[in-house]
């Protein structure tokens, strides 16, 4: 509801700056009101003897609650997690099919959905950088319906398919002459070889700011698009089961939402963690009434970040250091390899653009190399073989690696990158499922 979403608006941008207290007090007084409704009206909820229990007295004790994984929304009736009377079709409702290929539905209610794409306006203006008058142009696999005040020329959003021809959506990118461009790191990344130099002039004398959404951001490819594009590049964190995670400011720190997040960080075992500690990040969004899902596993590596930020926001800052837990090689010695130690790999390689990589059942390694332009065969040939030795000395030891020259990156059904696919469970980790 537009009006609604209005008065959001300057609410969401005022608690970012409230104290701290506060912020905790408002967190589990929400935490609350969300499980006592999950427990009278969600049947997973209220089926689960786990959740029968009183009012938190202190945030801390929503570890005794059990972590939420993403198997349980592959694998229950989606009625079992909606409240009941909840009816999708007049709610906001995402699908996704996710890097197994298993499709997942999530549905929102309209007052938490309204909040939060209140509170994405935060993200825009929180880069320093942006005016809601702004030229955008937004490449992605789906378009969303325009909104009304898109017609006041507010908030503008003129949406590239990523399913078109790259050369179509050049051509009406250098037309529209954005002031702002938004996309997944992988199709950037596609733009930019698409783009003659010529090309990429013209479009950098309008564009002021880069947004990159919905893949691991890694530092070598965040420096390649502020080079190449000639702007600074903010990123969001977000996921379709909890809308937006974490938004960065002009200072590059990433805030989380804590205003409808409770974001914890866990070990291996799902035990808290201490912040600056590194482990999986679990969210609980706390306003959702429809379909709530309490301490959601994200499958995402991160830690929680200490020091205080110089734009005086109160929300904690989230690092996400290696991409997802379960997309990752497990090596004979036990150790994991994360899709970061891939997508470092493609932006600092001589020769390479992308690289997409797969374990089968055996622990063999197959890697998939885009090469960044023409090599003849002892050019690729000396290219492979570099590859492996870089990864063998990653590794810290050698396993099964064939190094296969690719015409592009595998993309999911969701539009991104599928840079890490492996079919041999990681202690701990959920088991894959088929593709």
């Amino acid at each position: 509801m537009f009006l609604r979403e209005a008065l959001y608006v300057p609410v969401a941008c005022a608690r970012q700056y409230g104290t701290r207290d506060a912020l905790r007090r408002r967190q589990l007084t929400q935490l609350n009101r969300m499980l006592a409704h999950a427990r009278a009206e969600v049947p997973y909820y209220r089926d689960d003897p786990a959740y029968r229990t009183g009012p938190l007295r202190s945030l801390d004790e929503v570890a005794r609650l059990p972590v939420l994984s993403k198997e349980v929304l592959r694998g229950r009736p989606l009625e079992e997690l909606l409240a009941d009377g909840a009816d999708p079709a007049r709610l906001p409702t995402f699908r996704t099919s996710g890097s197994t290929g298993r499709r997942v539905t999530v549905v929102h209610d309209t007052h938490s959905h309204d909040y939060h794409m209140a509170a994405c306006v935060r993200r825009f203006l929180a880069t320093g950088r942006y005016l809601p008058t702004h030229r955008l142009s937004h490449i992605r696999p789906f378009a969303p319906p325009s909104r009304r005040f898109e017609r006041i020329g507010l908030f503008r959003r003129h949406v590239l398919l990523t399913d078109r021809p790259m050369d179509d959506i050049k051509a009406e990118l250098l037309t529209a002459r954005p002031q702002v461009l938004i996309g997944y790191p992988v199709h950037l990344r596609a733009l930019l070889r698409a783009l003659t130099p010529a090309e990429l002039a013209v479009l950098r004398r309008t564009l002021r700011l880069v947004m990159t959404e919905s893949e691991l951001l890694v530092d070598a490819h965040r420096a390649l698009f502020e080079k190449e594009f000639g702007a600074p590049v903010h990123d969001e964190y977000s996921a379709f089961e909890v809308l937006n995670i974490a938004y960065e400011c002009r200072h590059g720190r990433a805030h989380l939402a804590e205003d409808r997040l409770l974001v914890e960080i866990l070990d291996a075992e799902g035990r808290p963690l201490p912040d600056g500690a590194e482990g999986r990040v679990v969210a609980t969004a706390f306003m959702e009434r429809a379909m709530p899902l309490v301490r959601y596993d994200l499958g995402d590596v991160g830690r929680i970040e200490t020091r205080p930020c110089p734009c005086g926001r109160r929300f904690r800052t989230l690092r996400l250091t290696a991409g997802r837990v379960n997309d990752s090689v497990l090596l004979p010695t036990g150790r994991q390899l994360y899709p970061d130690t891939f997508l470092h790999l493609a932006a600092t390689f001589p020769g390479i653009a992308e690289c997409g990589v797969h374990q089968d059942r055996t622990g063999a390694v197959r890697l998939d190399v885009v090469p960044s332009g023409p090599l003849d065969g002892d050019a690729w040939a000396g290219v492979a073989e570099a590859v492996r030795e870089r990864l063998h000395t990653v590794a810290g030891c050698a396993f099964p690696l064939e190094v296969v020259r690719a015409e592009r990156v595998e993309i999911t059904a969701g539009g991104k990158g599928r840079f890490v696919t492996s079919e041999l469970a990681a202690p701990g980790a959920e088991p894959a499922g088929p593709a």
